[in-house]
Formats: structure tokens, C-alpha cells, sequence
């Protein structure tokens, strides 16, 4: 049994400011904190789908966690276009999201169900702590079974590996992005899993510089966020898998458990207590417990599970009921048959260049906040970051041809660029720029221009947000 602090993160409008702020919180949530959650938690219009709740984890400066549910409020924005978004953010000690295995789903399902996330409108300035009650397991096998029926052992063994390799990995195509996160998560040692913010139903903004973000099926919010830097996409919709992306040992245990169905065996695993355990050592610890699996009898079923096209463990289209992953003991049944699985081939070790990755993610992590606008803002001014995200949604809009969103920007830029100052706004016109080039390349080819009119959008876009700086 535990008190945990918490907040919400909303518009509003009250003596000391108006618009999106913390309105409220409880009495031991911190002033670092209550300026941390301003930087994350989103402003109008940020959702995906405002009928579709977004579950947000990220750090807090106190050491503690913030995990947070974001939901759609309604549609007066005191004069702001878009949807009115409210954040409910829960400020947890690590020993406490230690008893829930570093898993914020299953610290919220608490959550929930104890009804201490209940929305108030309007909100009180003042809450109490919450009382959370419970525990949970290192694995949530229901889930990672489901997932191996559909999307299948190899699209999750993909998704493992382009999550630990991205700095910010931006999933397209996800029916259930909380779904893939969470499975994702419960694939992953519960003392690595801290590593990874996210949020399931957030739009794409660099000033949030979560891990793990979704994405619409936009192809244009898709390039919006592949052009900026750090960012890699993963497609979910494929029925199938790249087989050329290189797995590390981690992701072959992952594919090998969920193809044999050996949950039980990973739930095992999890469940122990590696001390000092992280990223950068996953590839060895699932070479070794490949091994320790193949000896317990992961290669000895006879019978692949329903786990769907990818079911035998080399991922080779093979006949479901005569997986013979072992050695043939009978040598009266001869080798086994072109409908058979072959033998998993013996581990490999991966390059060393592994053991850097995640010093050299984690600087590409601290440059690409420090060089954000963001960073030069007072923390302590959300208004100032909303303004920010507005130009964000105008000149991503505009450039994409919406006419109402040129026109506002033609109102709005003069009076951010006065107000905000050049030193404020030149990485944000630098991500413009490498956007628009990106439009006008898509629209050319060897024979010329295939759609002039979107490219003097992006012509337009430019010669306004660069005018008065040449």
C-alpha cells in the first residue's frame, strides 16, 4: 500500500495565468516536476484520435516517474482552434513502480480501478494523494500470447529490435498502438523497461521527445516526422516482417519464445533480479538463455502452437503440426521431411558496436533536446510551448496545401517572429525547410514537375517564414 502524488495538466484560466498549466495538484508534487510536466504533457489538438485515450510515461528531474492518461475535454479552446485536451499525471517513486515490474500499463489498470483517476470538472486546486494497492507480475503471458497469434513471433521480435536501436521510434500502421507498446514492454527485463517514454495517442511533436510515439495513417504526418532528425519509423502494417533487419540475441529469444510458445519460460526468466542489468546487455543475456531454452526442451515440441505465419521457430514457412526442431532420435523416421523446421541455427555473436549504442542514443538524445526550442523557453511557461506546437500544426498544414492554415499563418508568424525573437525560432524554420524540400523533391522527377501546385505551397510556406531573414 502506497500514496502516490499526482496532477492534471490543463487549460484554464485563473489569476496567476490563462490557458494550459498545472491546475492542479497534490501537496507533494514538487515545483521540478510541476515545470517538467508542462515541457510533456500536451496542449489542444495533440491527439490522434480524440475518441481514443492516450497513456503517456516519461522521467521526472525528482527521480520519480510521471505516468499519465490524456483525454479529449471538448471543443471550447478559449480561442484556440482544435480539441481541448486534459493530462492526468501520476508522480511515482521507483520503488513503488517497482512493485508493479516497471510496467506503467499495469500501474495505471491499478489506477483506474481504484477510481482515483476519476476526471473533475472543473478541477479542485488542490488533491490528495492517491492510494495505490496491489502488485504486479513480470509478464503478462494473456497478452504476449495474443500478440503471437496476431501480428505474429516476427513482427514482435521487429518491433523489440527497432525499438532498442531508435532514438525515437514512430509506429505507422499499429491498429492498437497501448496494444504493441505494452507487448513490447512485457518483452523486455522489467529493469530496462524505464528506458522507454512513451505515448500510444499522441501526435508526433519533436518538443515531446518521447521514445516510442504512434502515428496516424497520414503519409504526409509519416514524412512530417521522418524528416526530423533521430527519428525512425517502423511500419506495423506489413503482413510481412523485414527479414532482412539483423535480431540480436534479444530479439531471437523473443521470436523463438513466441513461436514455440514458451511464455512460461520468459516469465521465468523476467521474473528473477539482474542487478545493474541494461540495455546493452540484452544480446548476450538472450544468446545465453536461448541456450538454457533449447536445453529445458524449447526444441523438442513437436507441435507448433497456433501462433500464426511465423509459427516455427526459424520463421520458415513450414508445416504447423511437424515442427522436428531437435535431433532426430529415431533413425527409423529418416531426416525430417520439407515440411519439417530446421534445426535453429547455432547462436551468433553480434558486433561489438553494440556495447555503445546506448551512450551513443542517449547523446543523440541530450543534443537533439538541448538544440530544440524548448530548451531556451522558461519551464515554467507552457503558454509559451503551445504557441510553439500552433506553428507546428500551421506551416505542417500549410505546406500541405490547406488554405485556412495559410491564411492564419500569414496573421500568426509576423506576430511569433516579434514576439518570440529570431534566436527562438531558427530551429524551427531549419525543420520547415528540410520539410518543404522534402515536399518539393516528391513532387519532381527526370521529366519534370509532376504536381506544381503543391510545390508552390511549399514555395509559398518559405518565402514567408524566410523573408524578413534574408
Amino acid at each position: 500500500m502506497r500514496f502516490v502524488e499526482h496532477a492534471i495538466f490543463a487549460s484554464a484560466e485563473q489569476d496567476r495565468a490563462a490557458g494550459y498549466q498545472v491546475v492542479a495538484r497534490s501537496p507533494g508534487v514538487c515545483e521540478a516536476d510541476a515545470r517538467e510536466l508542462a515541457l510533456w504533457s500536451p496542449t489542444h489538438d495533440s491527439m490522434l484520435d480524440p475518441d481514443v485515450e492516450s497513456f503517456n510515461f516519461h522521467p521526472l528531474p525528482s527521480g520519480a516517474y510521471c505516468i499519465s492518461l490524456t483525454a479529449a475535454a471538448s471543443r471550447d479552446c478559449g480561442g484556440q482552434v482544435g480539441q481541448r485536451v486534459s493530462t492526468h499525471c501520476l508522480i511515482v517513486p521507483p520503488e513503488v513502480l517497482a512493485r508493479f515490474a516497471n510496467n506503467p500499463f499495469a500501474l495505471m489498470r491499478t489506477a483506474l480501478e481504484s477510481g482515483g483517476m476519476e476526471v473533475l470538472a472543473p478541477p479542485p486546486s488542490v488533491l490528495e494523494p492517491l492510494l495505490l494497492v496491489g502488485s504486479a507480475a513480470a509478464v503478462d503471458s494473456t497478452l504476449l500470447t495474443e500478440l503471437a497469434i496476431d501480428p505474429g513471433p516476427r513482427h514482435v521480435a521487429v518491433l523489440v529490435q527497432a525499438a532498442r536501436d531508435a532514438v525515437c521510434l514512430a509506429l505507422a500502421g499499429a491498429r492498437s498502438p497501448a496494444q504493441q507498446i505494452a507487448g513490447l514492454l512485457n518483452c523486455l527485463p522489467p529493469q530496462c523497461r524505464l528506458e522507454f517514454s512513451f505515448a500510444t495517442g499522441l501526435k508526433f511533436s519533436p518538443r515531446r521527445p518521447y521514445r516510442l510515439v504512434a502515428l496516424s495513417g497520414d503519409p504526409a504526418e509519416r514524412l512530417w516526422a521522418a524528416h526530423h532528425a533521430n527519428v525512425s519509423i517502423l511500419d506495423l502494417s506489413d503482413n510481412d516482417p523485414p527479414r532482412s533487419m539483423s535480431l540480436d540475441g534479444w530479439a531471437r529469444l523473443i521470436e523463438r519464445i513466441l513461436s514455440t510458445g514458451r511464455i512460461s519460460f520468459l516469465a521465468a526468466q523476467l521474473s528473477k533480479r539482474r542487478f545493474k542489468l541494461t540495455g546493452d546487455d540484452l544480446p548476450g543475456l538472450g544468446l545465453q538463455l536461448l541456450e538454457d531454452l533449447e536445453c529445458s526442451g524449447g526444441a523438442n515440441i513437436s507441435v507448433c502452437p497456433e501462433v500464426g505465419k511465423n509459427a516455427c521457430p526459424t520463421g520458415e514457412e513450414a508445416d504447423k503440426n511437424a515442427c522436428h526442431t531437435g535431433e532426430e532420435t529415431d533413425n527409423s523416421a529418416g531426416p525430417a521431411g520439407e515440411n519439417a523446421c530446421p534445426t535453429l541455427a547455432p547462436p551468433r555473436a553480434h558486433a561489438a558496436h553494440r556495447q555503445f549504442a546506448k551512450s551513443a542514443k542517449a547523446a543523440a538524445m541530450v543534443e537533439w533536446r538541448a538544440l530544440a526550442p524548448s530548451a531556451c523557453l522558461d519551464a515554467g511557461s507552457p503558454e509559451v510551448l503551445d504557441k510553439l506546437e500552433t506553428l507546428d500544426d500551421l506551416v505542417y498544414e500549410a505546406i500541405n496545401g490547406q488554405t485556412i492554415a495559410i491564411e492564419r499563418l500569414h496573421i500568426l508568424w509576423p506576430k511569433l517572429l516579434a514576439e518570440l525573437g529570431e534566436d527562438l525560432l531558427v530551429e524551427s524554420r531549419e525543420q520547415y525547410l528540410r520539410f518543404a524540400l522534402s515536399i518539393w523533391e516528391q513532387c519532381s522527377d527526370s521529366n519534370g514537375v509532376r504536381n506544381p501546385a503543391r510545390a508552390d505551397q511549399a514555395l509559398d510556406v518559405l518565402c514567408l517564414l524566410f523573408g524578413d531573414a534574408t
